[in-house]
């Protein structure tokens, strides 16, 4: 109901806000069709604005919360360097991914605050835009604006948020990106007659096996990753974060592992444990380059695209697998 109600979509304060969503809730025709009605949630880490929120959304009663499916959220990480998709060097790299991985502490921290009203959590988050942000292609008309192809930068950002919405599957009820073609983190890209898919498609269909599954929990040892951050003040410091991280879920006999490797050298080689199976056998499916600027383009279209594998399960059930440079990675493992 509304859209980003605390800039673009009414300059409301959440009290404002919330009058708003009691009037415009408290009588609609559905007409056989269930609706379900979401709130113009927070603008990336303004906890205030949820809890302001539910605080006046309530003084009315609790029923109000049944009137609410979801609570929006946006967080976008944005660009560096040039702010185009295409340039930046090594410690760009790792900053915009290290700032896309922020998502993970957004969800945990507004959930904790829609708790603090809504005890019972029968609202859930609603992810339904985030990415990085780039200028469009230089090769685009300014009416195309923010469009581009993307690089394997982005697959990784559209990896580690997809594996961060699956950790947290009992809190996101609904997680998307605001646009599919041509504009901020879209899964397509064209002109004219041109059309290509770009790397956050194919890595959304890496992650389709996820969808109807049961989410599992997973955890992930690795060594960190370090890095050089340029701050607000325009000074150089050094920052870190995890070296593979990624997700998992299980439908059946057969276990999808997702994970991210974001270093650009060097590969991960971990030892995969399914507590209480037999992993009997394991394909994998990679999107990578030595390139950490890999793209496709209308003039290559598959210059970035996954490509499938089998993995040798060693005796005894073990599972060893090394994660490349710069990859994500999809392992079907079937157990036993």
């Amino acid at each position: 109901m509304g859209n980003e109600s605390w800039g673009c979509g009414g300059e409301f304060t959440p009290e404002e806000y919330a009058t708003e969503y009691r009037r415009f809730a408290a009588w609609l025709p559905t007409y056989g069709v269930k609706l379900n009605l979401i709130g113009a949630g927070p603008n990336g880490g303004d906890t205030g604005w949820t809890r302001r929120f539910f605080t006046k959304l309530t003084e009315k009663g609790m029923g109000q919360l049944n009137r609410m499916y979801g609570w929006a959220l946006h967080y976008y990480s944005g660009s560096t360097g040039k702010q185009n998709a295409s340039e930046y060097n090594e410690n760009e790299w790792y900053d915009l991914i290290a700032r896309s991985d922020r998502m993970d502490s957004l969800i945990t921290e507004h959930w904790q605050v829609m708790g603090e009203i809504d005890r019972e959590h029968r609202v859930k988050l609603v992810v339904d835009e985030w990415g990085a942000w780039h200028w469009q292609d230089a090769d685009m008309p300014a009416a195309y604006l923010y469009a581009y192809a993307g690089t394997l930068r982005d697959a990784l950002i559209s990896g580690l948020n997809l594996d961060t919405f699956q950790r947290h599957a009992d809190k996101v009820v609904m997680a998307n990106p605001a646009q599919l073609v041509n504009t901020i983190h879209s899964l397509f890209h064209t002109y004219e007659d041109k059309f290509l898919l770009t790397p956050n498609y194919h890595v959304f269909e890496m992650y389709m096996p996820h969808a109807g599954a049961t989410a599992v929990r997973t955890e992930f040892v690795s060594p960190r990753v370090g890095f050089t951050r340029v701050d607000a003040q325009r000074k150089e410091i050094a920052a870190n974060f995890w070296g593979l991280n990624g997700s998992a879920s299980v439908r059946g006999k057969t276990v999808t592992l997702t994970a991210v490797n974001p270093d650009a050298k060097n590969a991960r080689e971990a030892e995969i444990n399914i507590g209480g199976a037999t992993i009997t056998g394991v394909k994998a499916r990679v999107l990578s380059s030595t390139d950490i600027h890999a793209k496709n383009s209308f003039a290559n279209p598959n210059g970035l695209v996954p490509r499938d594998e089998n993995v040798s399960v060693r005796s005894g059930g073990r599972l060893v697998y090394k994660f490349e440079p710069a990859s994500v990675t999809r392992l079907t493992i079937t157990i036993a």
